[in-house]
């Protein structure tokens, strides 16, 4: 009797195999390498205690917490206040606000950078206007411009994080409350921030990790203010100490892992949920509070969208401050030897990524929810779906040059194992397959929220109508997905479109994208080219995101999705 082949299973396991090869083994070869010596002889933490230890090394690290922390605070405090304005008080063009809060999601980490240069730097807007007038210096090289341009950086997800958690609040408490004699002072400690503990806790920790792991911003407009994404960039490409690029990798892991279990620690001891009796909050009219609250959230947004206004500027006025002309010269990138070849290769790679990306979260998901039965192989994609948010993008490039560049393994004396995965080195699908890795979880996760909202009954009616899993795929489960679909393509887009930290080491002069091309004109000194494409970057995305909106509500409409 032939023997039944189980497709669900099989394609399953297809997909657990494709995450072990290109996430899991270049992490562990990665670990590997921090304790192997440039001949790959073991030599314990003699990597560590050599090199990690040593004075520029120890500075970049001590740097690196020093502007992490404070770019964390200063963001999240002002997620925090705009995220609460905004929903407790009734200031108004409240719509224009949110979306201008949203902005910084578009735009590459390093073009804060450049247009901090371009408002603050020796012939900067604001120098020139404000400070030399006054007979004042500031530097904006160094710990402070990392400060300010990581702290526009990471606020765009902490809104977002902030300004969920505040909307799902219960008024009835604060009505209570409000009978009590409670102050609002004492509700805004002894309520709001108890009912946002986990919001505000992952806001903190991901900035963190953000800032932490962050190469754009401190390579633009660091100084000499070493950091340790610098200084792990010059020991893998400029110098080639692998071993010690692999020892400063595994430094910056540990804190993401940590806040990784951190996280999760705190989501399993917030058991609060959402009354089906809560009421929204209502907002008291209080005309001053409101023009304060406007004044105050027009300070803090003013600034990201000074740095955008000076970026745009840059990019097409021939040359500040000695020619205010204007041109549109500089989008042709002449300086660069590429031109505009980078552009096109980071849409194909955005492109590429979100569709294959969305696939393979699709089909991972849609088998873990719907095929699959056994409870180890469940829980192990459960874990996977999680796994890649605790790997900075910065380590998992590190991981993919130093495994997938490997010709051969030393796994004895005299004895090698050919690395079969050696060819993808330098090509586009090994960028695509990094992406992908990289920006696994959240796709992964909408699209499972989206299968766990659907009525397991309908799976058992399927079975009785005789409909196959095809028609059950194709019929039901497809249609009511479309929508986190939808948002994993665009997610996976407009990610892969503006990294740089996932690809900086594995990218070749015939696959370069146009976030790595912005730094190396910066660091030619063609700053006007490089804010013209970060400007090119910003509009294909905003016109990207733009049209799937639009086919996000179409889809609304056809499959009467609520």
């Amino acid at each position: 009797m032939p023997m039944k082949i189980n497709y669900g299973a099989s394609l399953f396991l297809l997909c657990l195999g494709l995450f072990a090869v290109f996430f899991i083994l270049p992490l562990v070869y990665l670990f590997l390498m921090a304790f192997l010596d440039s001949g790959q002889n073991f030599v314990g933490f003699e990597n560590f205690r050599t090199h990690i230890f040593q004075t520029h090394i120890f500075d970049a690290l001590k740097n690196t917490l020093i502007v992490s922390l404070s770019s964390t605070m200063i963001g999240v405090s002002a997620a925090l206040f705009c995220a609460y304005t905004l929903l407790r008080t009734g200031v108004g063009l409240k719509n224009f606000i949110h979306n201008a809060a949203l902005l910084p999601l578009f735009v590459p980490s390093m073009m804060y950078g450049l247009g901090l240069v371009y408002l603050f730097g020796n012939k900067g807007i604001l120098t020139t206007i404000l400070l030399e007038p006054l007979n004042l210096s500031f530097s904006i090289y160094g710990a402070v411009g990392i400060i300010i341009a990581q702290s526009i950086c990471v606020f765009p997800q902490s809104f977002i994080l902030l300004y969920l958690a505040l909307k799902s609040s219960d008024f009835r408490l604060y009505e209570q409350a409000k009978i009590m004699g409670i102050s609002p002072i004492k509700q805004f400690f002894h309520l709001t921030l108890p009912s946002i503990k986990f919001a505000l806790s992952s806001a903190l920790l991901l900035s963190f990790i953000l800032c932490f792991t962050d190469f754009g911003i401190p390579v633009v407009i660091g100084g000499n203010y070493m950091v340790l994404s610098v200084e792990l960039y010059k020991q893998i490409v400029g110098q080639q100490n692998l071993n010690l690029g692999a020892s400063i990798g595994i430094i910056l892991l540990l804190p993401s892992l940590l806040s990784f279990f951190l996280l999760r620690r705190i989501e399993k001891n917030n058991q609060q949920e959402l009354s089906p009796k809560a009421t929204p909050y209502k907002i008291n009219p209080n005309a001053l509070r409101d023009r304060i609250g406007t004044a105050a959230l027009f300070v803090i947004l003013s600034l990201q969208l000074a740095v955008l206004l000076a970026v745009f500027l840059a990019s097409i006025i021939k040359s500040y401050p000695y020619d205010l002309s204007l041109t549109l010269s500089h989008f042709n990138i002449q300086s660069n030897i590429d031109g505009l070849g980078t552009l096109k290769n980071s849409l194909y790679i955005s492109f590429a990524t979100a569709l294959w990306g969305t696939i393979f979260s699709f089909i991972f998901v849609y088998c873990n929810e719907i095929l699959i039965r056994s409870s180890l192989l469940k829980n192990a994609a459960n874990f996977f779906m999680i796994l890649p948010t605790a790997v900075p993008g910065l380590v998992l490039g590190i991981a993919y040059v130093l495994f997938f560049n490997q010709l051969d393994f030393k796994i004895g004396e005299n004895l090698y194992l050919h690395n079969s995965f050696y060819a993808l080195y330098g090509s586009f699908a090994l960028i695509v397959l990094c992406n992908i890795m990289h920006f696994f979880s959240v796709p992964a996760l909408s699209i499972k929220e989206a299968f766990m909202k659907i009525d397991k009954e309908l799976g058992a009616m399927g079975k009785i109508l005789g409909l196959s899993a095809f028609s059950m795929l194709k019929r039901v489960y497809f249609p009511l997905c479309l929508p986190a679909i939808l948002e994993s393509f665009i997610y996976y887009f407009l990610n892969a479109m503006v990294t740089i930290s996932a690809v900086i080491f594995i990218y070749t002069s015939s696959n370069k994208v146009a976030a790595i091309t912005i730094v190396h004109l910066d660091e030619k000194g063609f700053i006007e080219e490089a804010a013209a494409l970060s400007i090119l970057i910003v509009c294909i995305n905003l016109i990207v995101k733009f049209t799937f909106n639009k086919i996000k509500n179409l889809s609304y409409k056809k499959f009467h999705i609520c």
